[in-house]
């Protein structure tokens, strides 16, 4: 990586906050972003799926990829087109696609595909590590407005 993009990992890493801190049921799901792409508009991150995030029909739970999605694809937006002021994502959509076994590395490949002014758009796509495999997809778009307010509680 070029030092810009060392340095867009770093503003990603930093974009981590008490709000976002992949928090799903009480398990931390963090996953460590291996490589970026600020010209691209895109990341990869690794996370090592355990038998915690894994429902009975074997595909990775929907409500965990919800979380990972919503944050992964935040944190991407965020670093890159942040200045723009407050945001709220407008859709998150997300698809378990075929199971998944305990204890697989998973990459997470982040793509922004959408750098509208006010409606930016990222992907992310949960693939194995090792043979490439797509396990789910994601979809996440904000609304960027100025005077939009941080309404959450800070704890």
């Amino acid at each position: 990586m070029n030092r810009a993009d060392r340095e867009f990992v770093e503003r990603v890493n930093r974009s981590y906050t008490f709000t976002n801190q992949f928090l799903y049921y009480g398990i931390e799901i963090r996953p460590q972003i291996t490589w970026a792409s600020a010209a691209a508009g895109e990341f990869i991150a690794e996370w090592l799926v355990t038998a915690e995030h894994i429902n009975a029909a074997g595909c990775i739970d929907e409500g965990c990829l919800g979380t990972v999605t919503d944050n992964t694809t935040a944190m991407l937006i965020g670093s890159l087109l942040g200045a723009r002021g407050n945001s709220v994502s407008t859709s998150i959509s997300i698809q378990a696609l075929t199971p998944i076994r305990p204890n697989t590395r998973v990459e997470i490949v982040c793509r922004l595909s959408s750098q509208s002014s006010k409606q930016p758009h990222a992907t992310a796509t949960f693939k194995d590590k090792c043979d490439g495999r797509v396990y789910a997809i994601g979809s996440h778009t904000k609304f960027f407005k100025a005077g939009l307010s941080e309404t959450q509680p800070r704890l």
